[in-house]
């Protein structure tokens, strides 16, 4: 199945079970492709645009994007690891995540209006700067996940867990939080709560 990379552009193809590890998939046009069980671990993906494809409980880790562009691409029950969007020649994404776990992703600087991080595991990853306007976090499991300086306006996190933000240097405005976890959003001001 490998030999599909030899063209420059792919679309409509639906591909199962292949290790792209360490393969370098630049300089491609890759549009409404479905990638089920495939390995992406350290695959070279530059210069490369993605549109309308979507990743069944695949392993995307260390990708080296740079210059790449994701359009409507979505993410389901996937190993998301070390994806940093900044190297991308865009700023606004649209992306979703479903049952996945995100381990070490930098966001920052990007603008995801609308994204869903649905039941996800986010760990170790970063949103800063990050436009996060009516973005939903639904039944999300955040561990030392970083929001700074990012717009969380009409955000959902219901049901999420683990979450912190510190509402002082993050726009929270009509955003949506579940009762236990919203009292994470008093961390930083020194209080007791009983």
């Amino acid at each position: 199945m490998l030999e599909i990379l030899s063209a420059d552009i792919i679309a409509d193809e639906t591909i199962k079970n292949v290790d792209f590890s360490n393969i370098d998939i630049s300089n491609k046009e890759i549009t409404n492709c479905r990638f089920e069980n495939c390995n992406f671990t350290e695959s070279k993906i530059i210069k490369t645009q993605m549109e309308g494809c979507s990743f069944y409980s695949c392993n995307i880790s260390n990708i080296d994007n740079a210059h790449s562009k994701l359009i409507n691409i979505e993410f389901i029950n996937c190993k998301v690891l070390g994806l940093s969007l900044f190297k991308c020649d865009q700023i606004v994404f649209d992306i979703s995540f479903i049952d996945s776990k995100i381990l070490l992703c930098n966001f920052s600087d990007a603008k995801m209006k609308g994204v869903k991080f649905t039941n996800c595991s986010i760990e170790d990853s970063y949103f800063q700067n990050t436009y996060l306007v009516e973005a939903s976090f639904e039944g999300s499991r955040f561990v030392n996940t970083l929001f700074s300086k990012s717009d969380l306006r009409r955000a959902n996190f219901i049901q999420a867990k683990g979450y912190l933000i510190d509402p002082r240097e993050n726009k929270i405005s009509k955003a949506a939080f579940s009762v236990p976890d919203v009292l994470g959003l008093l961390n930083g001001f020194d209080i007791i709560i009983k």
